[in-house]
């Protein structure tokens, strides 16, 4: 009897741990805490080359400041170039390559030499700060990003001992007054936020949205001014123009018309340009809604050279579809494809991401024209649309376009903390923009804009120095950042157009 206890005993042990080994095979697909005696990146380290992503790069790498600098990797502290951590805590992930650098850092994995499927991520949190994050490639080699720049590291010693990491920071110390002195140097920062607010035409039972242009001065980390325009204002490489829609109201029919108009000075004062490409809205007394040839359209973003808006076809059922046109050639309203921004895997690359959410019939519409910005995690990205009928329903599903907005769309687009830091420190952000000068960053809620001042890549408060309150569901559709001498040319233009908002 005993040995048959002893055997059942020991099956269901068995048992038991086998169902532990199972449970344990997708643990690399977790975020893990590794035990912090055997950190997971250690020893010592050096920025070896930056990766040239375009010629510019290859032109300025000679006089890069960051190739030849030091990492010291430690359990009980860390030091990279300048920066250094006492006491971090690590971080592991395993993250799909392709996606990972495409919506963190807008980056194909070819382009910076991964053809992994997979690869794995070595976040280190200092003092519950954001310190550094590396791709970790090889157990000697590693890629880091730092100040727009990817850069290999490789390992030149495998472990270093407390009192070498100790030496480095004590050097960093006493370089911390040199550094104050030069950062009394004087910043401007200018900023044009283009803003929609939908509204509701009651008259005729239609969505409408207006917009506006809210102008934020900055000098030395401190608002200086804050203007309200009643238009849209936008700055082009050929002066500033202004941009709306106009709404043409006919018998049977309601079409909105996008208007831009190229503005010129003469006696101080800005006249539009002979050639404006759309007239004023005109408005009937009815509309007869059983013949409604309506079309309705939406801006979602706006550039220097382009702009993203959502239409709507009453006459095809209130068909939804996305389309960009380029601002130049708006009178045609000629719908830009997927190709013509990104080349010619346009199409494929539109195609395969339909498919993706789609179950395509013979009802489903490819089109690669049907394509538009949006936001996601502080960040500018493209995405296309798929229209299909169901039940006689006009329906449409979305998905991300797996490309880069290009520098001709959207012309500066980083941000200075990651998405993932300021969330945690300002859980109600649901949207953010910094400066290219990183002297301030403006957090966008449900009820309000932010604005806070930024230093060595954090939050220098967490109360923000100004809050400018925004309308019901009113949305970003714009943001244009002048630096140097360019917000004070800006800030005379948008003088004679706004109102001050005071605080």
């Amino acid at each position: 009897m005993n040995k048959r206890y002893l055997l059942l005993i020991l099956t269901i042990m068995i048992i038991i741990l086998s169902g532990c080994s199972v449970s344990d095979v997708n643990i690399k697909d977790r975020v893990s805490a590794p035990n912090n005696n055997i950190p997971p990146i250690q020893g010592k380290w050096e920025i070896k080359s930056r990766i040239e992503l375009n010629e510019e790069d290859t032109d300025n790498e000679g006089i890069d400041r960051y190739i030849g600098q030091v990492a010291l990797f430690h359990k009980d502290a860390i030091v990279l170039g300048e920066d250094y951590g006492i006491n971090p805590s690590f971080k592991i992930k395993n993250v799909k390559t392709y996606d990972y650098l495409l919506y963190k850092y807008k980056v194909a994995p070819n382009n910076i030499g991964i053809n992994q499927d997979m690869i794995q991520i070595v976040s280190i949190v200092n003092d519950n700060q954001y310190f550094h994050e590396f791709i970790k490639l090889q157990e000697d080699k590693l890629i880091v990003y730092i100040d727009d720049h990817f850069y290999i590291m490789e390992k030149i010693v495998d472990e270093i001992g407390i009192d070498e990491i100790n030496r480095y920071i004590d050097i960093e110390k006493s370089m911390v007054r040199t550094f104050e002195t030069i950062e009394n140097e004087r910043l401007q920062t200018g900023v044009l936020l283009g803003i929609k607010i939908p509204t509701y035409d009651e008259e005729y039972e239609i969505p409408n949205w207006e917009y506006k242009t809210i102008w934020i001065n900055s000098q030395d980390r401190n608002v200086i001014d804050i203007y309200e325009i009643d238009e849209l204002l936008v700055p082009r490489k050929n002066g500033f123009w202004t941009l709306g829609v106009d709404r043409q109201i006919g018998d049977e029919e309601i079409v909105d018309k996008i208007r831009a108009i190229q503005q010129i000075s003469v006696d101080n004062a800005d006249v539009p340009m002979e050639n404006q490409l759309y007239n004023s809205r005109g408005r009937a007394k009815s509309l007869n809604r059983s013949n409604n040839k309506s079309i309705l359209k939406n801006i979602l973003f706006i550039g220097n050279d382009y702009i993203s808006i959502e239409k709507t076809d009453a006459e095809k059922n209130n068909k939804k579809t996305l389309e960009v046109y380029a601002i130049d050639n708006l009178e045609v309203e000629r719908a830009v494809k997927l190709s013509d921004i990104i080349g010619e895997d346009g199409k494929d690359i539109f195609n395969e991401g339909a498919e993706n959410i789609l179950s395509l019939d013979d009802n489903a519409i490819l089109n690669e024209t049907n394509i538009g910005l949006d936001r996601k995690n502080g960040y500018w990205i493209l995405k296309g649309r798929v229209n299909y009928r169901q039940n006689e329903e006009e329906l449409y599903k979305d998905f991300n376009i797996k490309a880069i907005p290009p520098k001709e769309m959207v012309s500066y687009d980083k941000l200075t903390i990651p998405w993932n830091v300021l969330k945690s420190e300002i859980p109600e952000a649901i949207d953010i923009y910094s400066s290219p000068n990183e002297e301030i960053l403006i957090v966008v809620t449900h009820s309000n804009l932010l604005i806070f001042p930024i230093m060595n890549g954090e939050l220098l408060d967490n109360n923000p120095i100004r809050k400018i309150a925004l309308p019901n569901n009113a949305t970003v559709i714009m943001s244009e950042w002048a630096t140097g001498r360019y917000p004070n040319i800006w800030q005379n233009e948008v003088v004679k157009r706004g109102k001050l908002i005071l605080e």
